[in-house]
């Protein structure tokens, strides 16, 4: 089956107020649909925040890239992947590889539905359900008795772990994880993450004051690339350090990765380069004996931690529950692994009313 038509599109809404720090905060769904000679379709996307990006990769991907899989073989996932990255190298990593990502999602959706199967067994599944945190109802800027509750309700709805972001207000944080932790009790994780806020010695001081609270993870402390500064701080701080949704090649995780920066690497497949790029970083970590928690979109993540024995926690981020046909499972602690065919995910037909942007 040769792929006879690519097209982009890109949804825009707004964001979860839980989850917001600003008012008109958005995000971007830069995505491909690829229809082959069968007349089978694979969708595939990227996304932006914030900053209205959507645009510029979009760009790429109509003026340079789509063109380079019409008339390709379907099944020829891998190797087009390659011949994506090496066409763009001297483009640099960054929007070609956010660009990519959405080719090789609609690549290996179109892969798995002509076999009739989900992309997670197209990948080599390996169990059928994925350990899963709360995250993305705890923007630091919520008043700390919504925080509570907010990381409460995650308990209630079944979930073992919550995820609270830190670093805005360092002086008021402990103060709030203390509170989120009296309310849930001994028993569920904990993970902070910072979003890049800190310079090390903040990191550093905020992170063993937050040591008495029990936290499983801290999740980038410092700026993304600091290499120096991650190694410092990993071997300084007794919490488990995670970082790498910022990466956008499987070769900045090796480099964190071998020079004992990290602990658990959290690829974004949405920024890597997809599902060919991100499995590369999981079989790294393997080699290694690193854990994996892919970062964000989960709808797309859980066939990857799927097929991911190191994967140890999916981050349950639901900010596309408004504009989805099929809510994911959440069972006992665990997102259940979707059987539909392709990574099974539809929008809604008022998505394609209302958020679809030019």
């Amino acid at each position: 089956m040769t792929i006879t038509k690519a097209e982009s599109w890109i949804l825009r809404f707004p964001s979860n107020r839980l989850a917001a720090e600003r008012a008109d905060e958005a995000f971007e769904l830069i995505g491909v649909t690829l229809t082959d000679s069968s007349g089978e379709q694979g969708t595939g996307w990227t996304f932006t925040s914030d900053y209205g990006g959507g645009r510029a990769i979009k760009a790429l991907l109509d003026d340079v890239l789509l063109e380079r899989v019409l008339q390709r073989e379907a099944m020829e996932v891998r190797v087009l992947n390659g011949e994506l990255f090496h066409f763009t190298h001297r483009l640099g990593h960054g929007i070609s590889s956010m660009a990519i990502a959405a080719i090789d999602v609609a690549l290996w959706d179109l892969h798995a539905r002509l076999q009739g199967i989900s992309i997670a067994k197209a990948l080599g599944q390996v169990r059928d359900r994925v350990p899963c945190y709360g995250s993305g109802k705890a923007s630091p800027v919520l008043p700390m008795d919504e925080l509570v509750e907010t990381s409460v309700q995650y308990i209630r709805d079944g979930l073992n772990a919550v995820k609270v972001r830190v670093g805005r207000e360092p002086a008021e944080d402990p103060r709030r994880l203390a509170a989120v932790r009296e309310a849930l009790g001994p028993t569920p994780r904990i993970m902070v993450d910072a979003n890049e806020r800190l310079g090390l010695e903040a990191a550093l001081s905020l992170g063993r004051k937050l040591v008495e609270h029990d936290i499983y993870w801290f999740e980038e402390p410092l700026y993304a690339h600091d290499l120096d500064g991650y190694r410092r701080f990993r071997a300084e701080m007794p919490i488990a350090v995670a970082a790498g949704e910022h990466f956008h090649s499987r070769r900045s995780f090796f480099h964190f990765a071998t020079r004992g920066c990290l602990d658990i690497l959290q690829p974004d497949l949405c920024f890597v380069g997809g599902y060919t790029e991100a499995l590369k970083v999981a079989e790294l970590a393997d080699g290694l004996g690193l854990a994996v928690a892919p970062h964000f979109m989960t709808v797309l993540h859980i066939h990857l931690a799927a097929a991911t024995p190191r994967s140890s926690w999916l981050e349950f981020y639901p900010f596309m529950d408004d504009i989805l046909v099929h809510d994911l499972k959440v069972e006992d602690g665990h997102i259940l692994v979707p059987e539909r065919p392709g990574h099974g995910v539809e929008f809604t037909e008022e998505a394609w009313t209302t958020w679809k942007s030019a």
